[in-house]
């Protein structure tokens, strides 16, 4: 009977375990830092860092400017069937990003249906002493 319970209580923290684990969303795959690749603008290739982080269980995403340097908020960050939207004004031009999930670290997509867009996530370095 005590292997018995035991056996059961050793199933039932399993679960628990698994369910604890199970609790990412897909906006929280994207929280960090990212290099956003644009292949085959007018313009030529084009880099742009972006931000994203999960505040109260809301994507917000962030890019930095490429003429002011400045990091600004998004207009639309958000997950939808299976792929990241994310939209804002740059340069007087209004950027919508539709990205699909590659790998852990990478992503890729389109920029407004007409330009092909590679995503890497950029890996914080750790201080050494």
């Amino acid at each position: 009977m005590k292997k018995l319970f035991a056996l059961l209580f050793a199933v039932a923290f399993t679960i628990t375990g698994l369910n604890a684990q199970t609790t990412s969303t897909p906006e929280s795959f994207l929280e960090g830092k990212w290099s956003v690749f644009v292949k085959g603008t007018p313009q030529g290739d084009v880099t742009m860092p972006v931000r994203f982080e999960v505040k109260e269980g809301k994507l917000k995403g962030y890019f930095t400017d490429l003429e002011s340097k400045a990091e600004k908020p998004m207009d639309t960050a958000y997950y939808e069937n299976e792929k990241y939207i994310m939209g804002f004004v740059i340069m007087g031009y209004d950027l919508k990003f539709v990205m699909g999930k590659k790998t852990d670290d990478s992503m890729t997509g389109s920029l407004m249906d007409m330009f092909d867009v590679e995503a890497t996530r950029v890996k914080e370095e750790k201080e050494t002493k």
